[in-house]
C-alpha cells in the first residue's frame, strides 16, 4: 500500500511533487481518520466442504457409465488415523464420477457422492442448498470483496439498485473492507437516510431485525428497498462508536441530480460538485462550468467526496473537459490484456486552475477521475485517501436463477498506478472531522477545512500564474 503524504511545513507556499507542475500550499495537518483503515487487515473466511459448484455435476451423474472409475474403486481396506482409530471403507458402490470434473476437482465428487451413500442425515442433503453452499465457498476463497455469489431472488434487482443506490431511502453503500456486510458511502442530501441520521461510514448490521453482516451489496439493496412510505429498520455501528443503534426511516422516492453547481463564498471561485457519474453528467459539468465562468469565476474546485462510481463513459468524458490528450486510464483484465481509455478531443476547460477533493468515500469512478487529473499534473488533490474500488466488475448468470458477481479486470491510472485496495492519495492532506464540524461537506462550505484549503490552494496558484505572466 502506498503510503499517505502528510506534509510538515509551514502554511506557506513550497516545492512540487516532481509529478505535479502546479505549485501547491501544504498546510501542517494531523491526520485523523474518521473511518480507519478501509483497506482489509484480514478477511473472513468461509471455509466449505465443496468448494465448487455441484449443479452440473449433479445432472452429469445421471449420465456416467464408469463403474469402475470412482472412488469406491480406490476404498479398498481399513485406515489407522492418527489418533488410532480406524476409518472403514466403503462397503457399496458409491455413484461414478462424471466424466466432465475437471482434473484437481474429483475430491468435490467424491464428498459429494459419499454424503449421498452414507450421511446418516439424508433428510438434509439438499442438491441444491449444497449447490449454493459450494459456490459460496468457492467465490468466499478467493478473499475478494467484490466477487460473490448472487442468489435467484437478489440476482432480479433491477440495475439502478445493483450499482449500489438505495431507491427506497437514498444512500449509497460499498461492500465492507473486511468482507462482513456493507457500509454506507453516502447518504444522499435531502433523502430519508440523511433526515434519519444515517451516516457515511455507517455500518449496517441487520436490517429490519434479520443479520446483515454477511450480506453482499446487492442483498442488502434487496432488503431495504421497498414500497414508498413504508418504515424499514436499519441497526447500524457509526464510526467510533462500539454501541449499535436502530434508525427507523420512511421509505420515499428519491430524485438526485448528479451534478450541483455554487459560487464559493467571498471569493471568485466555483464549486462543481459531482455525487455520482450517469450518462447527464458530462453535459451538466460542461454547462455548469460553463455558467460559473461566465459568472466571473477564475478557477474551479472539483468536489468528489463521497462520490461512488458509476458510468465509466462519463468519467472518461468529465475528465476530457479538462485534459486535452492521454490517457485518463486503462484496463488490464484477466488474461493479461490491456485497454486504453484515452482523452476525448474538443475539452472546454484545459486551462482553468483546478482543485480536487477527495475523502475516504471517493470511489470507483471518481478514483479513476482524480487519478487522471493528478497524473496529468493538473490539478492539486486535497483531503484523504479515496477508498480504492479499481476493479471491474460483471455479473453472469447461472442455470439456477442466480448469479456469479466477479471481478474481471483491473484499474490503472495513466502513470500506471493501481487503484484498487490501495486508492488514491492526496497531495495535501487534510482531515474533515464531520463530527466536529457539524455540517455536511456535500451541502455546505461554512467552516469545511478541505474548501478553505482548496481557496489558499487556488489564490497560491492564480498569483503564481500572474507572476509568471508579469
Amino acid at each position: 500500500m502506498l503510503n499517505r503524504r502528510i506534509f510538515s511545513s509551514r502554511p506557506s507556499c513550497f516545492c512540487v511533487p516532481a509529478r505535479n507542475p502546479i505549485p501547491v500550499i501544504r498546510s501542517k495537518m494531523k491526520f485523523i481518520s474518521r473511518f480507519g483503515s478501509l483497506k482489509p487487515a484480514g478477511s473472513l473466511k468461509i471455509l466449505s466442504v465443496l468448494p465448487i459448484a455441484l449443479a452440473v455435476m449433479l445432472i452429469a451423474m445421471g449420465c456416467s457409465s464408469n463403474e469402475g472409475d470412482g472412488p469406491a474403486s480406490r476404498n479398498e481396506g481399513p485406515v489407522v488415523l492418527s489418533g488410532g482409530s480406524v476409518a472403514t471403507a466403503t462397503p457399496l458402490p458409491i455413484a461414478d464420477q462424471p466424466a466432465e470434473v475437471p482434473d484437481g476437482l474429483q475430491i468435490v465428487w467424491e464428498a459429494y457422492s459419499i454424503l449421498v451413500r452414507e450421511y446418516v442425515a439424508r433428510e438434509k442433503i439438499d442438491p441444491d442448498v449444497l449447490a449454493e453452499a459450494a459456490v459460496i465457498g468457492m467465490l468466499d476463497a478467493l478473499e475478494d470483496r467484490y466477487t460473490s455469489y448472487i442468489s435467484p431472488k437478489t440476482f432480479q434487482i433491477d440495475q439502478a439498485g445493483f450499482q449500489g443506490k438505495f431507491g427506497g431511502i437514498g444512500a449509497q453503500v460499498e461492500a465492507a473492507p473486511d468482507r462482513k456486510g456493507v457500509i454506507i458511502t453516502r447518504p444522499l442530501p435531502n433523502t430519508p437516510a440523511e433526515k434519519a441520521g444515517i451516516k457515511a461510514g455507517d455500518r449496517i448490521l441487520a436490517v429490519d431485525g434479520e443479520d446483515a453482516t454477511g450480506w453482499s451489496v446487492l442483498e442488502a439493496v434487496n432488503k431495504i428497498r421497498g414500497e414508498n412510505g413504508t418504515p424499514v429498520v436499519l441497526t447500524v455501528e457509526h464510526v467510533g462508536s462500539l454501541d449499535p443503534v436502530d434508525i427507523t426511516i420512511i421509505r420515499g422516492t428519491i430524485e438526485q441530480t448528479s451534478v450541483i453547481i455554487r459560487q464559493v463564498s467571498d471569493t471568485t471561485y466555483g464549486r462543481i460538485r459531482i455525487s455520482q457519474f450517469t450518462a447527464e453528467t458530462a453535459r451538466e459539468v460542461r454547462q455548469g462550468v460553463q455558467e460559473l465562468i461566465d459568472d466571473g469565476a477564475t478557477g474551479i474546485i472539483l468536489d468528489l467526496r463521497g462520490n461512488p462510481g458509476g458510468l465509466l463513459t462519463a468519467t472518461v468524458d468529465v475528465a476530457s473537459e479538462f485534459l486535452t490528450e492521454g490517457l485518463v486510464t486503462y484496463e488490464v483484465n484477466s488474461r493479461g490484456s490491456r485497454q486504453d481509455w484515452v482523452v476525448k478531443k474538443g475539452g472546454k476547460f484545459p486551462e482553468i486552475p483546478l482543485v480536487t477533493l477527495v475523502d475516504n468515500f471517493s470511489a470507483s469512478g471518481s478514483e479513476v477521475l482524480t487519478g487522471a487529473l493528478q497524473d496529468h499534473g493538473r490539478t492539486v488533490v486535497i483531503g484523504t485517501n479515496t477508498f480504492g474500488k479499481g476493479s471491474v466488475n460483471l455479473l453472469r448468470g447461472l442455470s439456477n436463477g442466480g448469479g456469479v458477481y466477479l471481478t474481471i479486470g483491473r484499474w490503472f491510472t495513466p502513470n500506471g498506478r493501481l487503484i484498487e485496495e490501495i486508492g488514491i492519495d492526496p497531495d495535501v492532506v487534510i482531515e474533515f472531522d464531520l463530527d466536529a464540524v457539524g455540517i455536511n461537506p456535500q451541502t455546505s462550505e461554512g467552516g469545511d477545512p478541505q474548501i478553505e484549503a482548496a481557496v489558499k490552494q487556488l489564490d497560491f496558484q492564480i498569483a503564481t500564474l500572474a507572476s509568471s505572466h508579469g
